[in-house]
């Protein structure tokens, strides 16, 4: 009889969790690289379930993986921002979900980047820190490792316009270097080997840091990974066009 009440009152309050099945569904999906309609089912499955942590991280993912197919502006704000309100619904119902932290770093910082040089600064202090609580709740996922080093990469990486700005936004900017970008980019390698983004990235990294050889090494491993879709294609053309310049 306990047990009935519970499971009427789960379903009364709306937390009833979505069938693995479902979600397993909607993960093939995204293996496949069939975003479009990995999205389509998500937002079906969200309908029904509207406060299950478990879809609404998938939900930012695959906006984030949408806008990621290209360079396009437009695309990439029709689904940044619906992907961040996935990820702080998410967040906010489960602030110990790992993924839900990522992706609330993820889309926070990209839309940061999408609105100016001084809201992308005052974005950085929650990428690092959601981005940082993701790494403690899951240590070995490769995109938060990848995030961090992004991170570092994007303030040492700041003009002196934007260091202005910074020191406006912050009493003390955030300390950050291409050295500890590239200590994350090794690690995020070490928990996913064949991701084209971390080899791009760390090859970037290295060309800051006039290691050419290293920036050699490490874009070539990028260019030759087979790509996944559209958007490692893209980051394999700019490994190209990088290695161009290095010769």
């Amino acid at each position: 009889m306990k047990t009935i009440t519970l499971i009427l009152l789960l379903i009364s309050v709306g937390l009833m969790a979505v069938p693995l099945t479902e979600l397993e569904k909607t993960d093939a999906l995204h293996d496949a690289s069939e975003y479009d309609t990995e999205l389509v089912q998500l937002e079906t499955l969200s309908a029904e379930y509207p406060e299950d942590v478990e879809i609404l991280w998938r939900l930012a993912q695959v906006h984030f993986d949408i806008a990621d197919q290209t360079e396009d502006i437009e695309v990439h704000k029709a689904h940044f921002y619906p992907g961040f309100e996935a990820a702080k619904m998410a967040v906010t119902i489960d602030p110990n979900s790992a993924r839900a932290n990522h992706w609330y770093a993820t889309l926070i910082g990209k839309i940061g980047m999408l609105e100016g040089t001084k809201q992308k600064i005052i974005n950085s202090y929650e990428v690092e820190e959601y981005g940082l609580k993701a790494i403690e709740l899951d240590p070995t996922y490769d995109g938060s490792l990848h995030l961090l080093g992004r991170w570092h990469y994007e303030l040492a990486d700041l003009s002196w316009v934007e260091r202005t700005v910074a020191k406006i936004v912050y009493e003390t900017p955030p300390k950050a270097s291409f050295e500890e970008s590239v200590t994350f980019y090794k690690k995020a390698i070490e928990a996913k080997d064949d991701e084209v983004r971390h080899y791009l990235w760390i090859g970037k990294a290295f060309i800051k840091l006039k290691d050419n050889e290293e920036a050699k090494k490490y874009l070539t491993i990028a260019t030759e990974i087979t790509p996944l879709d559209d958007s490692d294609k893209l980051m394999q053309k700019e490994a190209a066009e990088l290695l161009e310049k290095l010769k």
